[in-house]
Order: structure tokens, then C-alpha cells, then sequence
């Protein structure tokens, strides 16, 4: 007698053709339309149109499908060594727009990516190694260079979530910041008051690629510094 309970061997339809690129894939795809909380592994087997234990074949949890996720975004930023024919302050901003690409395609994944040091645990090197090839290169030291990739590394992080959280290619500082500027007491804040007045409207509207190159810019000319200090 069969028990009618238990499954057999053979995959029910949809399920033979599973794999965990198929699920990583799916998965991206509702996190980038509906955002993190609607992944869920039973959505994602709904999805598929597959049974939810079969996902647990290819991936254990949602902590595992997330850290697939990461894997999956960052997978296309290790970058091969151009040597000496690019400058390493170019090495350095080639790396840096490569990894604010990579969130910015997916800023519903990028939070939880930089809030969860372990979702990118197994591509961190990826991620980074770019930085330590370049600022070594330049001729930081260890201590120097570990701290320098951090410093940037964060710099793109909070550039990307204040980006995402925006949600356009300006951001209209000049009504709320001249309305506020203007209304401070007299001799309040006086160089800030110049600079706001000297810019004007169209000169407080906020370009974020611009904003992205000029903190690029500041940093590596900052990195170069610290090379001169030290020779």
C-alpha cells in the first residue's frame, strides 16, 4: 500500500529544471521589484513554481539566499591588474564606480548587503581587492593602506544609501536650504551664508555623479598626500 503522504522520487514539473542560479535569480528579481521583506522562501518557491522544501536543497535558509544575492551583485567586480598603464588614482576610481554600479542596479539589496557584514563575507575580496592593488601600488603602507580602503569603502556606502533614498539623478537642495539660510540672524553663519548666496538656485541643484567624482577626486588626492608625508 502506498502511503499517499510521502512523495516519490520523481520531481514534480518545474522542479527538475531547478538550480540555484534559477533561484538566486528569481529571488534578485522580487527584491529589486518589491524589496527585501517580500522575499520569502515560500514566495520564492511560489515564484518558481515549486515546492518549498525543494529550495532547501540548493539553499538552507533566506540567510543563505541573501548571501547568494550579494554574491550574485558583486560577482562582476573583480577586475583584472592593468599594471602600470593606468594610474593607480584612475585604478582606484574605476574600482570605486564599478562597486556603486553594482548597488546602484539593486538599492532595494544594497541595505541589507551593508548592513550585514556576513551576507558579503565570501566576496569581500572581490569587493576590495581592486583598492588594496591600487593604494598599494601608490605606495601607502599597510596600516595606511587598510584604513584608506576603508574610508573609501564607507564613502561609497553612504553616498549609495543616501542615493537610493533619493531616488533621482538631482537633488533640489536650493528652496529648503536658501529658505533656512536666509532666515538665520544676521552675522549667523556668515561664510555660509556667502557661499549659498554666491551659488544661487541653479548652482545648489545636486548632481549625484558629480558629487561621486569630486568625493573620488578629494580622496585619492588625499591618498597621495599621505604618500609625499611619508617620503
Amino acid at each position: 500500500m502506498v502511503n499517499a503522504g510521502k512523495r516519490s522520487g520523481r520531481p514534480r514539473a518545474g522542479e527538475e529544471r531547478l538550480s540555484r542560479e534559477a533561484i538566486l535569480t528569481a529571488a534578485l528579481r522580487i527584491v529589486d521589484d518589491e524589496g527585501i521583506d517580500a522575499l520569502t522562501m515560500r514566495r520564492l518557491a511560489s515564484t518558481l513554481g515549486v515546492n518549498p522544501m525543494s529550495l532547501y536543497h540548493h539553499l538552507p535558509n533566506k540567510a543563505a539566499v541573501l548571501a547568494g544575492l550579494a554574491e550574485l551583485v558583486f560577482a562582476d567586480l573583480e577586475q583584472p591588474d592593468p599594471g602600470d598603464a593606468v594610474p593607480w588614482q584612475e585604478q582606484v576610481k574605476d574600482a570605486a564606480r564599478s562597486y556603486r554600479n553594482a548597488l546602484q542596479a539593486h538599492p532595494n539589496l544594497a541595505l541589507q548587503v551593508l548592513s550585514d557584514p556576513a551576507a558579503v563575507s565570501d566576496v569581500v575580496v572581490v569587493t576590495v581587492e581592486p583598492f588594496y592593488r591600487a593604494l598599494d601600488r601608490a605606495g601607502l603602507a599597510p596600516r595606511q593602506i587598510f584604513e584608506s580602503v576603508n574610508t573609501l569603502v564607507d564613502f561609497i556606502h553612504g553616498f549609495t544609501l543616501g542615493e537610493a533614498a533619493v531616488r533621482a539623478e538631482t537633488f533640489e537642495l536650493a528652496p529648503d536650504l536658501l529658505t533656512r539660510v536666509q532666515g538665520l540672524p544676521a552675522g549667523k553663519a556668515p561664510t555660509l551664508a556667502r557661499v549659498v548666496g554666491e551659488l544661487g538656485p541653479e548652482g545648489l541643484a545636486y548632481d549625484f555623479d558629480s558629487g561621486f567624482e569630486s568625493g573620488l577626486t578629494v580622496l585619492t588626492t588625499g591618498f597621495a598626500a599621505a604618500v609625499r608625508r611619508d617620503r
